[in-house]
């Protein structure tokens, strides 16, 4: 009985090893990575479907970005003041304008008003890579 028992934990542990292996390589990137406004459709971007990315990274501050459809970036919106109130849309929303067709995009360091579906390469500013879907 004292045999089985390492022989049932080594079983178990390499089993979930091999599971979250498998899942992390279900993952897929855009390629290339867009941004869009409201009307375009989300998802994993190609070549032949252009989607805007969902799942934005920062490599710079190292912080998801969010999107918020329908709303523009304020021109006093600054970098202070998305490090102190990120990601609480309630206080992000002071520096949000209502814009129809357009999308709202910010990480803890950048932001972006985004009307039509641009290749984020475009933007040499940007630090955001796609984070995987």
């Amino acid at each position: 009985n004292f045999d089985k028992k390492p022989f049932k934990l080594k079983s178990k542990s390499s089993g979930n090893t091999s599971v979250r292996a498998s899942i992390q390589g279900l993952g897929k990137s855009c390629s290339p990575v867009y941004l869009g406004g409201a009307a375009a459709p989300c998802g994993i971007g190609t070549n032949t479907s252009q989607r805007a990315c969902d799942h934005l990274r920062c490599i710079a501050c190292d912080f998801w970005v969010v999107s918020y459809d329908d709303y523009m970036w304020d021109k006093s919106c600054d970098y202070l003041f998305l490090r102190n109130n990120m990601p609480e849309f309630h206080k992000l929303r002071t520096k949000l304008v209502k814009k129809k067709g357009t999308r709202a995009y910010a990480c803890q360091c950048s932001w972006r008003s985004i009307e039509d579906l641009t290749d984020l390469q475009t933007d040499q500013q940007l630090r955001w890579v796609c984070g995987k879907h």
